[in-house]
């Protein structure tokens, strides 16, 4: 008998100690039931688990849906949303994320365009180490400021 309770402890605290992550279990996990949600073309378990970890604060699934409505890619592409998810991983401390802020006020994608707060966002990635963010921040300060301070501690020498 208590051999029995301790396997079944054993047991629960195993499949507990695996499915408290939702979003790294969505790959092991089957929807039986279509999703109910707004703008899906068609059912999902990536987007399904994207949106429930998103909405459990997981910064990774924020990222990852944000680039699902970014390029419309299993819903129906909506800028504002991505940027809302974006804005909500960047502030998370996703770098990747902070990067896509830039990108998304450099271009103006689902919000105005201010090169200021480009600068500010590919600031925040380039000082991570964000690659793609030091580019394009020193092409902002080069246009900002000119020639000479174009060579700081974030582009590479």
């Amino acid at each position: 008998m208590k051999t029995l309770i301790m396997i079944i402890l054993l047991l629960t605290l195993n499949l507990n100690a695996k499915t408290t992550d939702l979003y790294t279990h969505a790959r092991e996990v089957r929807i039986k039931s279509s999703l109910n949600y707004k703008n899906v073309k068609n059912s999902s378990k990536k987007l399904f688990f994207a949106i429930k970890a998103s909405e459990n604060g997981n910064i990774k699934a924020e990222l990852d849906l944000a680039k699902m409505y970014a390029i419309g890619k299993e819903v129906k592409r909506d800028e504002r949303r991505a940027f809302y998810w974006f804005h909500k991983s960047a502030l998370g401390g996703n770098i990747e994320a902070k990067y896509y802020m830039g990108v998304s006020f450099l271009q103006g994608r689902g919000v105005k365009k201010d090169i200021h707060l480009a600068r500010y966002w590919f600031k925040q990635a380039a000082k991570a180490g964000h690659q793609k963010a030091i580019y394009n921040l020193a092409k902002i300060e080069k246009s900002l400021f000119g020639i000479n301070r174009t060579r700081n501690h974030y582009s590479r020498r």
